[in-house]
């Protein structure tokens, strides 16, 4: 029998951080109903002006994460939020939480119960999160961002000037530099924190379903159901995390362009890069000021400034 006891003061304050920002915010939200066919040959063409962030509570809890590390994750969310809020001009702003993640995943994607179920058994917050994240970008488009991440630079001028009526997709670098353990002796990586692109872009169409089918996989072959996977990782970084959209991101590069790319197509640009619909943009519009990869924590560049605290490690019951 589960055991009920006095909410900590720590616990509480949690809580109502939490339930402030979802309270400012609910006006915001609205339902989601449009179903969209992730095999569709003619989505809408530009990005629309809807800025997406996220707060998951899911899957077993961090036991490595102390109610002050969550306390201090939850007040820089809240306090980044307002640079994200109000945006420029026509955009929108969501904050959304898993309750509206699952009902969003529910009606986008009712006619692919494979990708309903596989979201809605996981049980990891990292796995989640970047599931989800997916999923509303091929559902209705904008910007995603993590909320320990703040916004810089003006969202009309993300998109350089020459390149705003063809980008459909904008991809950051995050990691580029040498890496004894990496195949090939170097560390690659784009950006997952901030994503931009189109409803129903192809690389997270693709992301959508390369999950959906890895998750499925894994459990037939371990003959579990997924909410009962023991997941390492290296699971996350294969499936949801940076390897996984480095393949999907290159493959989609490959086809715009007709020949393969990699990453020492793109490595130390200092110039954004389209690719077809897709502009690959330098280490320091979304990952300035890193100690690695040679970004520059002052570059005119920066579009944002993400602060790595790892919300989504923070769940705890008291959240739930």
């Amino acid at each position: 029998m589960r055991r009920f006891t006095c909410c900590r003061p720590d616990r509480i304050l949690i809580f109502l951080c939490l339930l402030a920002i979802l309270i400012f915010f609910r006006s915001q939200v609205s339902p989601a109903t449009l179903h969209i066919n992730l095999n569709s040959s003619n989505p809408e063409p530009l990005i629309p002006a809807q800025v997406w962030q996220l707060y998951t509570t899911v899957g077993p809890r961090d036991t490595n994460t102390t109610h002050q590390d969550a306390l201090k994750a939850t007040k820089l969310a809240a306090n980044l939020a307002a640079t994200w809020f109000p945006v420029d001009g026509a955009w929108t702003y969501r904050f959304i939480g898993s309750e509206f993640g699952t009902q969003f995943v529910e009606e986008h994607f009712k006619n692919q119960q494979d990708i309903v179920d596989v979201y809605t058994s996981l049980r990891v917050p990292v796995m989640a999160s970047d599931f989800l994240r997916y999923l509303l970008l091929a559902g209705d488009g904008g910007v995603y961002a993590d909320n320990d991440v703040e916004m810089i630079k003006p969202l009309q001028d993300w998109v350089p000037e020459p390149y705003r009526n063809v980008t459909r997709a904008m991809i950051g670098i995050e990691k580029d530099h040498p890496a004894d353990d990496e195949p090939e002796g170097w560390s690659f990586r784009f950006v997952q924190h901030t994503l931009i692109t189109a409803k129903a872009h192809p690389i997270m169409m693709n992301m959508v379903r390369n999950i959906t089918d890895k998750m499925l996989e894994l459990s037939n072959e371990k003959q579990t159901p997924i909410a009962e996977l023991d997941l390492h990782d290296r699971d996350v970084v294969r499936i949801t995390g940076p390897r996984g959209f480095k393949d999907v991101v290159f493959e989609h590069l490959s086809k715009q362009v007709g020949k393969s790319i990699g990453w020492r197509n793109v490595t130390k640009i200092t110039e954004p890069k389209l690719f077809g619909d897709t502009l690959v943009v330098p280490i320091n519009f979304f990952a300035a000021g890193q100690r690695h990869s040679g970004s520059d924590g002052a570059s005119p560049d920066k579009r944002v400034q993400h602060y790595w605290s790892g919300t989504w490690r923070h769940w705890d019951e008291s959240m739930a």
